[in-house]
């Protein structure tokens, strides 16, 4: 199983990435999503230090770690597009990511997305 798996992301990496033979930088997520439903202090801003708007991205810190993120790097949630990652999640997490959506009712929609690959883009 385990071997299929890992077959299964090589050939995904080659088929994201087809002009390279180079080993992808990838990690296998799970997503959910989050907004901000006001308060105080101004919980609507990221680690980065903007304001969140959809299509901003927090990772779990070793995720962070593990595909050497930096702030403003853009990553691909494979099935899901491509998010610019502005925000980190507390250090009790592991192996996550979570969007950002507008309203609390896009956030409950979207759910629990599980096992999906994330990519950093050059």
């Amino acid at each position: 199983m385990k071997a299929l798996m890992i077959t299964c992301l090589l050939s995904l990496g080659i088929a994201l990435f087809p002009q390279t033979t180079m080993c992808v930088n990838m990690s296998i997520v799970t997503v959910t999503a989050y907004s901000y439903s006001g308060g105080m202090p101004p919980y609507n801003i990221t680690a980065s230090g903007k304001t969140v708007r959809e299509g901003m991205l927090a990772v779990s810190r070793d995720v962070e770690r593990n595909l050497s993120l930096q702030f403003g790097d853009r990553v691909l949630l494979h099935g899901l597009g491509v998010f610019d990652f502005q925000d980190r999640m507390a250090s009790r997490w592991t192996l996550k990511a979570d969007v950002f959506m507008q309203t609390d009712g896009k956030a409950r929609c979207f759910g629990v997305k599980r096992h999906i690959v994330m990519v950093k883009l050059a």
